[in-house]
């Protein structure tokens, strides 16, 4: 079955744990309202240890599907089975907006900084408990946004069970914060009074990046459920403008999220478009393994929000079902780690195992130095670093910007210039992005260099300037 090409744009749901993001994207995508007691959330959440306890711990995705006149689309009767309700709602959607459910909780930070670099979201939406006031974790989660330069909006909930000197408290915080020299925007408050020309207006404003609308809502009683779900049917895609992806008319290349075996299916892999487009039966290549190579694979399906399409395009979740091109060959869950792409086989592509990057350290406790090792994110990769040289001060602290030379620890990765990484360590935040990568010629003239007499390698270095 193939639909037309509709409009999409994807939120990401942040902030504190227990503040309400899973029963919030359970109520705006299922229509009905929450029981106080953790109903609507159950029908977001993928495992069973999340509803016994709560708590997401995997990135969920939902969706919440418009028709031409902006009005949401339910289907008859809510089906568990998500194949079944997802087809339902894209069938008769014009646009549709896919929710990611992130973790609240520190514990899951990765996780959460995962869903926020790799899965390359429009907008977030930083849910804070009008209970609760602004956490350490809200801010953190602001402070990633701010460096991704992901345009937020602010969801105060539960404001029906909020005391009033609690809740007021909360939204002069709010607004202090975001009128702070390190964010500097301008806040929009709107409540259930607001006219909805009012939030169009805002909305179409917001991938400028300038403002941040506070919505006040009750999942429970409903109030001002109306106005965010108008404000998220207007906000503009931004694909054009972000510089995380490239045209549709550049070679493709599609990052690897996750990877699943369907029974009479074989390997399906999930994840994001992020240059060019693919087609049925298109060719190519898969990798690098932990060998720095690339298999030929072709692409059998491609399933779209959950319905089968004949082509996926840059900017879009897709899930592609492959089978190896070469006769014989074999493909299954064990040839995958994690920070594999798709890439189109014109590119050539070169892993890389040592890189330069500018980087800021937002926060570290003590100072780093020469050998100092923590995880990096960039893009869908996600594995250990170390620090080979620092080009500018003896030791990195808290504050400082410089260029650093890394180096990964296990398996050589696909990279690009000015991707954005972030590092990560405990408490721990560096962000960047890659300025420079060094190929494995680099590398071994670099160690014939320093195998040589100390008054060749000066000669030599004379030859190269």
């Amino acid at each position: 079955m193939q639909v037309q090409r509709q409009e999409h744009s994807k939120l990401a749901i942040i902030g504190n744990v227990d503040s309400g993001k899973s029963t919030l994207v359970g109520v705006l995508t299922k229509g009905i309202l929450d029981d106080g007691r953790g109903g609507a959330r159950e029908r977001v959440f993928n495992y069973k240890h999340e509803k016994e306890n709560g708590r997401t711990s995997s990135v969920a995705q939902e969706i919440m599907g418009f028709d031409d006149n902006l009005k949401q689309v339910l289907p008859e009767r809510f089906n568990q089975n998500k194949n079944k309700y997802w087809s339902l709602v894209v069938e008769k959607s014009k646009k549709i907006v896919t929710f990611l459910d992130l973790c609240g909780h520190e514990k899951y930070l990765k996780t959460t900084i995962f869903g926020l670099v790799a899965m390359i979201p429009d907008y977030s939406l930083i849910i804070v408990g009008a209970n609760m006031g602004v956490s350490k974790m809200t801010r953190e989660h602001l402070g990633v946004s701010l460096f991704l330069k992901i345009p937020f909006a602010i969801v105060l909930t539960k404001i029906d069970i909020a005391p009033q000197n609690v809740y007021n408290e909360t939204i002069e915080n709010i607004k202090g914060l975001i009128r702070s020299p390190a964010i500097k925007r301008t806040a929009v408050v709107f409540d259930e009074k607001t006219g909805m020309d009012e939030i169009d207006k805002w909305a179409a404003l917001m991938h400028g990046n300038n403002v941040v609308p506070i919505f006040q809502v009750s999942s429970v009683t409903g109030i001002g459920l109306q106005q965010l779900a108008r404000f998220i049917s207007r906000v503009p895609n931004r694909d054009e403008i972000n510089k995380a992806y490239q045209t549709v008319n550049d070679p493709f290349q599609f990052d690897i999220q996750e990877n699943f075996n369907v029974p009479g299916v074989g390997v399906v892999v999930s994840g994001i478009v992020r240059s060019g487009k693919a087609g049925l039966n298109q060719h190519a290549l898969l990798g690098p393994d932990k060998g720095k190579t690339f298999k030929p694979v072709t692409i059998k399906s491609i399933h779209i929000n959950r319905v089968s399409v004949e082509s996926a395009q840059v900017g879009e979740f897709a899930c592609f079902a492959l089978k190896p091109s070469k006769a014989g060959d074999k493909l299954d869950r064990a040839d995958f780690r994690k920070g594999m792409i798709l890439i189109d086989p014109a590119v050539k592509p070169e892993p890389v195992l040592e890189f330069e990057a500018n980087i800021h350290v937002l926060h570290h406790p003590t100072t780093m130095s020469h050998g100092y090792q923590a995880v990096m994110h960039c893009g869908v990769i996600r594995q250990a670093v170390e620090m080979k040289k620092i080009f500018q001060h003896e030791v990195l602290r808290t504050g400082d910007v410089d260029t650093v030379r890394l180096r990964f620890l296990y398996a050589a990765e696909y990279l690009k210039t000015e991707q954005i990484l972030v590092i990560r360590e405990g408490r721990t935040k560096i962000f960047g992005y890659i300025s420079k990568l060094i190929t494995d010629k680099q590398l071994e003239d670099e160690k014939k260099v320093q195998g040589m007499p100390q008054q060749q390698q000066q000669q030599q270095q004379i030859q190269q300037v």
